[in-house]
């Protein structure tokens, strides 16, 4: 598996995801759904919508840890922007401001840039090339995009298997998908899915993402999350605090989406080998392929 040294995918992404378990959204005034069934027409109402808006740009901070096969925590700033029909990409900071890598994903796959190693890796599956970079992510930048803006539509199917009231909420039992399991709160907002990892893993992972807080909304806008956390059963976790979000009333310019590669960078195909930039016909550019 390649690794880059300094900075897994993984510490990216997940930065841009999460924050610790414990901080449990807070109540509207009103007394909320009263069934199951109830409170899943309101989450599928509320949070199964895509967005009308085309685009969105969202800057975070992430705290990312892990403990095999050394124990590491990582802090991190995180930008993310694109349209949610189109390209997405992704840029990691670290707190003082320097670039630690540029990621790119579209409808040809991902390319994740490493500046200060000068080593870029693309894979024509986003998903299987960020495990290929040591990122154990269940889906891709554009999922994660959709749930920060509060549209869960593309992990959660229309109907539950079984659904049954909780202390907190209620909690649903979902069939043949990325998510097994649903929670909602009292309010019918999610606070919890978990999953196996299925897809480009040799052997699958139990995950875990919580939405640990909600922001305010400004009069009867739908509350979209503030803090979210992602676990994995080997350890590692990554805690996104979203710092400002904005979504988008026209398109990204394509100049916008684009990841330029410097010349004399070393390319690496995760799923063809390793060439170097001045030895390939890869483009300067990325272009999109979407």
């Amino acid at each position: 598996m390649i690794r880059p040294s300094r900075l897994t995918l993984l510490s990216a992404v997940l930065a841009v995801l999460l924050l610790a378990p414990g901080c449990t959204p807070r109540r509207t005034a009103d007394s909320g759904p009263a069934t199951p069934e109830a409170a899943w027409k309101v989450f599928r109402r509320n949070y199964c919508a895509p967005r009308r808006e085309p685009g969105l740009l969202v800057k975070a901070s992430l705290y990312y840890t892990r403990v095999k096969p050394t124990k590491r925590t990582n802090r991190t700033l995180v930008t993310l922007w694109g349209d949610f029909n189109g390209p997405m990409r992704l840029d990691v900071a670290a707190g003082m401001g320097k670039l630690l890598a540029h990621i790119r994903e579209d409808g040809g796959g991902l390319l994740v840039f490493y500046p200060t190693e000068k080593k870029a890796y693309a894979h024509t599956d986003a998903v299987l090339g960020a495990t290929r970079l040591g990122m154990p992510f269940p889906f891709s930048l554009n999922e994660l995009a959709r749930v920060t803006a509060g549209d869960f539509s593309g992990l959660i199917p229309a109907l539950p298997k079984e659904g049954a009231r909780t202390e907190g909420g209620f909690r649903y039992l979902l069939d043949d998908g990325l998510v097994t399991v649903l929670e909602l709160d009292r309010d019918g907002r999610p606070i919890l899915l978990e999953g196996r990892t299925t897809k480009a893993y040799e052997t699958a992972q139990e995950w875990r993402l919580e939405i640990n807080a909600y922001e305010e909304p400004a009069g009867k806008a739908v509350p979209m999350p503030g803090r979210l956390t992602l676990a994995l059963d080997n350890g590692e976790m990554g805690v996104l605090r979203i710092r400002s979000r904005a979504l988008k009333m026209a398109p990204w310019p394509a100049k916008a989406l684009n990841l330029a590669l410097p010349e004399g960078v070393e390319f690496h195909r995760l799923d063809s080998g390793t060439k170097s930039a001045g030895e390939t016909k890869i483009p300067v550019v990325y272009e999109d392929k979407s």
